[in-house]
């Protein structure tokens, strides 16, 4: 703490004559972009952009600084996340507790080697942060107090250091509690830290992922089981309806591989949940993959699974990809449309997203954050001659997503669809060849798309990479749609 000699000015307080130490515990250690909360117990929550050190060996006691970088993994950028009001109020004015919650650590997105950067450069680059896109600290390392090497000499006095052990050295001015008026952070919040020659870490701020009191432990529990994933969704629950084939499966695959904690697969059949439950978990032995047979139809049986679900993350749906649906009959003139089947379509592609959403929407809006996707068409937004019900269906999915991102852009939750062109599954398989035809013919590409490229969409849909659109459907078309 205490670092730099501009954040000292900041503070008008003298600069340190040796290293300030606090520590972290392990489980505040988290990847890049997985969500940070902001406890029901804090209410004053801060960012901190800092430099981390890698320790790539055994520092022994007492080391000397002339042998400090030989020791040196690398460098990475840490996110100290910090309480204020537990760090410098409450708790004896003792800084652990403020600084030590569970997710307050954020590290990455990668190591550099120092081969790649050497400590000279180290102690000669830029470092900033930014909440909204808004820059709140922008320096240099050359403001550093004690250099890296220093700071090194100074622990081995009292503690061997560990390969894989991280040092954050510090945070230039800017940081919210010496703002006037102070700014914290908010669910909905996103944080960018970022050092020149390293990369950007990235944290979005969502509400409480712990809830309070002795009776909601046992939810609390999934929250304790150490992370070992890492990617864009490191530690996200989410659903996937439609999951035991298709489309659905290919994205329940991806999110799995892209380090969510808890996937759970929605489908009618429950063989088939749970064939494809045994062959995700392959896959992906990390993640845990649930099934649940339910009829999206159904807006009870939806609000009842969707509630166990979230019962069984600790009260959190943080993503809701809606790929379950139906074509119904093909091939037809409207006058020839049979009503039943209309309304059978409808139901299904229509009503099972509404119940979806419906169902999901208070656990996002009570954590501050969710990711919705609700796969649409192309023919909802050309329609496709001889399938009406399909086409209008797919069309009423768009015009629901965007008024649902409307009315939630305020509260940390996105929500978007996506649109393919004819994608090769077992659906398509089962068209009649004129039908698929038809379709093809108007891609400029002259080929479906395939299920990883869909998956591939949603993913970054689902990130916090895409959190600055919302209401918006995405194509993926091959050219077809390009507007």
């Amino acid at each position: 703490g205490m670092n730099y000699k501009d954040h000292c000015t900041e503070q008008n307080v003298p600069i340190p004559e040796e290293p300030l130490v606090f520590s972290k515990f392990g489980d505040c250690i988290v990847g890049p972009n997985t969500p940070v909360p902001k406890d029901e117990q804090v209410e004053k929550l801060d960012y901190e952009v800092e430099l981390g050190v890698v320790i790539g060996k055994t520092v022994p006691r007492y080391t000397s600084k002339e042998d400090v970088p030989k020791y040196i993994g690398g460098f990475t950028v840490v996110h100290d996340v910090s309480a204020r009001d537990w760090q410098l109020e409450k708790n004896g004015g003792q800084w652990l507790l403020g600084k030590a919650m569970d997710g307050y650590a954020p590290i990455g997105p990668v190591i550099v080697t120092t081969d790649e950067m050497s400590l000279q450069q180290v102690h000669q680059t830029g470092i900033r942060c930014r909440v909204n896109g808004e820059v709140l600290q922008d320096s240099s390392t050359n403001q550093l107090v004690f250099g890296v090497d220093t700071i090194i000499e100074f622990v081995s006095r009292f503690t061997t250091l560990r390969a894989g052990d991280v040092i954050a050295t510090g945070t230039p001015p800017g940081v919210g509690c010496f703002r006037s008026p102070p700014r914290w952070l908010v669910p909905g919040d996103v944080v960018e830290c970022e050092i020149d020659g390293i990369g950007t870490l990235t944290s979005p701020i969502v509400g409480p992922l712990a809830k309070s009191g002795a009776e909601n432990a046992a939810g609390n529990i999934a929250l304790t089981i150490p992370n070992t994933a890492s990617g864009r969704l490191a530690g996200a629950s989410c659903i996937v309806t439609g999951g035991a084939r298709g489309i659905g499966y290919g994205i329940a695959a991806r999110l799995g591989k892209e380090g969510a904690a808890r996937v759970t697969i929605v489908d009618l059949d429950p063989s088939s949940l749970e064939a494809a439950c045994s062959s995700l978990k392959e896959l992906t032995p990390n993640c845990i993959f649930n099934g649940e047979a339910c009829d999206v139809g159904d807006d009870k049986a939806v609000a009842k699974t969707w509630g166990k679900i979230a019962s069984e993350s600790g009260g959190r749906i943080d993503v809701l990809v809606q790929a379950a649906g139906i074509v119904g009959a093909t091939n037809l003139k409207t006058e020839d449309v049979d009503p039943e089947n209309f309304d059978a379509v409808f139901r299904v592609n229509v009503r099972g997203i509404f119940n979806g959403c419906k169902a999901a929407l208070p656990y996002m809006r009570e954590n501050g954050y969710g990711k919705i996707v609700n796969i649409s068409s192309i023919a909802g937004k050309e329609g496709n001659a001889g399938m009406l019900a399909y086409s209008a269906s797919k069309a009423a999915v768009i015009g629901l997503t965007k008024t649902i991102g409307k009315e939630y852009a305020e509260m940390g939750i996105t929500c978007n669809a996506l649109a393919p062109a004819v994608v090769r599954t077992q659906m398509v398989e089962d068209m009649p060849p004129q039908q698929v035809k038809y379709m093809t013919d108007k891609i400029p590409m002259k080929r479906c798309g395939s299920i990883d490229e869909i998956a591939s969409m949603v993913l970054f849909m689902v990130s916090p990479e895409s959190s600055f659109t919302t209401g918006f459907c995405f194509d993926a078309t091959g050219g077809r749609s390009v507007y």
